[in-house]
């Protein structure tokens, strides 16, 4: 008998794979499009541990090139609807997002599963090292939470987002990153995979992370993540297309893939002009949202 199982955002029979890498297959819902890794992970044990043996001098270069300028933009965006007070940053990995929201007036707390990360973050900042689940917070604590490039790596995110809410005070706000599994650079992965019979599979490990403890778990789109938002009492007041990369900072991103010299510098023209055309037809690959608490 084929293997089926129901869509975890619409009920829906899932039958058809869209890829298997390895042991971890992902599967599209045919009725809302939300992508699935489907068996999940085996659950339990210590928290996960992604930044050891990190190239900490190049990880602060890309954070400082990239992320911490589209972090501004971010907590401007955020400003709009959660002007100030208690913010809690869940996977704030060593702490960059939280010195942008301090220093635009929030109050700000993080949440890290990484014992690595979270002791960076202590030094400036409270951090509780743990996971949502694990770790207790007063109700309604919070006038806004932020989850960058955190909810794809959550095995549950509708219990997730209903904990974040349990945790917002009335009409606080929640922003978060997801990839964008309709941008350009997935829709080329998953092309390149199928064209080449399976062949090349390593720009789907990289964008699932699928070499990483914490992999890719879902992947959403503007249509998935505003419905589970909004099954789970939220409302999205901004949404917005980002690019994952800019050109300056590709040979940062790259730094860890296992191939150097003439390869990696293809890779990053390719990936250049990706960018690119991204850009000009409106299919980048990540989305950011600020969704309210309804109720």
């Amino acid at each position: 008998m084929a293997h089926s199982f129901p869509c975890i955002l619409c009920g829906g029979p899932v039958r058809r794979p869209l890829f298997g890498i390895g042991s971890d297959r992902f599967w599209r819902c045919p009725t809302c499009g939300l992508v699935q890794m489907n068996p999940l992970p085996a659950p339990g044990g210590a928290p996960g541990e992604d930044y050891a043996g990190f190239d900490l001098e190049n990880y602060r270069k890309f954070m400082a090139e990239f992320r911490i300028p589209q972090y501004e933009r971010d907590l401007a965006l955020l400003r709009k609807h959660a002007p100030g007070g208690r913010l809690l940053d869940i996977g704030c990995g060593m702490g960059e997002f939280l010195d942008v929201a301090a220093r635009g007036g929030f109050r700000a707390f993080g949440l890290e599963p990484s014992r690595t990360a979270a002791e960076i973050a202590r030094r400036r900042h409270p951090v509780v090292r743990g996971e949502l689940g694990n770790v207790e917070f007063k109700a309604g604590e919070f006038a806004a939470a932020t989850a960058w490039s955190v909810l794809e790596h959550v095995p549950a995110p509708a219990d997730f987002l209903r904990k974040v809410r349990g945790l917002l005070a009335p009409g606080g706000c929640l922003a978060l990153r997801v990839p964008d599994v309709r941008g350009l650079l997935p829709a080329l992965s998953l092309a390149a995979y199928r064209l080449s019979f399976k062949r090349v599979d390593l720009p789907l490990r990289v964008l699932y992370q699928l070499d990483w403890h914490y992999k890719h778990l879902y992947g959403f789109d503007r249509r998935t993540i505003s419905r589970l938002l909004a099954d789970n009492g939220f409302e999205a007041a901004a949404v917005r297309s980002e690019p994952s990369f800019d050109f300056r900072s590709l040979d940062l991103r790259m730094d860890y893939l296992p191939f150097g010299g003439a390869a990696k510098s293809a890779a990053k023209w390719a990936l250049g002009l990706v960018l690119l055309l991204a850009r000009l037809f409106g299919r980048q690959d990540e989305l950011v949202l600020v969704a309210r608490k309804k109720g």
